[in-house]
């Protein structure tokens, strides 16, 4: 009789066993985000809420699936970092803050902004496509727009997403690249 009790136990112990084990590998099939925070922030250069380091900290909502190999970190492109998994094939962008660098190059110092636009040939000519960037604290956009005239970095022109549009003008801040005037 011992061993009959001994297997019946055993019987209904084993349903828990095996919940009890799924439930730590679901845990541990999920990416941990302080990972992906830490790697941003070697990559970078900066730390979260430094100028060139990540806004903020990686949602904490978001449940990837645990990468098994090293996590790519690419960027900064387009105001944020790029992390990737190559094995599993998921991405996520990390908003950048690149306010610094932004001030620096969108609000000249008085002065800088006709030595700048002396300097060299047009950063932008008319009827090339320019990058529009908007950043902002919490969100981060970008276009692609046709720029309407010839301009040199530091220089407004008006530029457009349709021949018929609407003008927007915008300041180049570099080769290519534009921002919309703030007010």
């Amino acid at each position: 009789m011992p061993v009959r009790k001994t297997f019946l136990a055993l019987g209904l112990a084993a349903p828990l066993l095996a919940s009890s084990a799924s439930v730590q590998a679901q845990a541990q099939a999920i990416q941990d985000l302080n990972e992906i925070d830490v790697l941003v922030a070697a990559t970078m250069g900066a730390g979260i809420g430094e100028p060139g380091g990540a806004r903020a900290p990686v949602d904490r909502r978001l449940k990837l699936k645990a990468c098994p190999v090293a996590l790519e970190v690419t960027g900064p492109d387009l105001g944020a970092a790029a992390v990737r998994c190559p094995a599993l094939g998921w991405r996520i962008r990390v908003p950048l803050d690149l306010a610094a660098e932004r001030e620096q190059a969108v609000a000249p110092r008085p002065g800088q902004a006709r030595a700048l636009a002396g300097q060299g040939a047009e950063a932008v000519k008319r009827g090339e496509p320019i990058l529009l960037t908007v950043d902002r604290p919490m969100f981060s956009l970008s276009r692609v727009m046709i720029a309407d005239k010839d301009g040199r970095v530091g220089e407004v022109i008006p530029v457009r997403d349709d021949p018929r549009g609407k003008p927007i003008f915008v300041r180049i801040v570099e080769p290519g690249r534009a921002t919309i005037l703030s007010n």
